[in-house]
């Protein structure tokens, strides 16, 4: 991997349950920055079990990261750490 291809990798800025990422998710794409859900045991997108439970992770490009986090916190969202 070049120094630029690692530049543009995903991080994780969110971990909580489905209703709580898709808040997160609003609120950043709201603010112009691109993200995703990632569910940690199943994809949402390939399967219709994924929302049955288990943590769901919002991701946004490396770059966007300081961004987000400080979106997050500071809109009081940030009470289910991404740890």
């Amino acid at each position: 991997m070049s120094g630029k291809d690692s530049q543009h990798r995903l991080v994780k800025v969110f971990c909580g349950n489905l209703w709580q990422a898709q808040i997160i998710q609003g609120l950043l794409e709201a603010n112009h920055i691109a993200c995703m859900l990632e569910n940690d045991t199943l994809s949402a997108v390939t399967s219709p079990y994924a929302t049955l439970g288990g943590e769901v992770f919002v991701l946004v490009d490396s770059r966007d990261r300081e961004s987000a986090e400080k979106l997050i916190s500071t809109n009081s969202l940030s009470s289910v750490p991404y740890n």
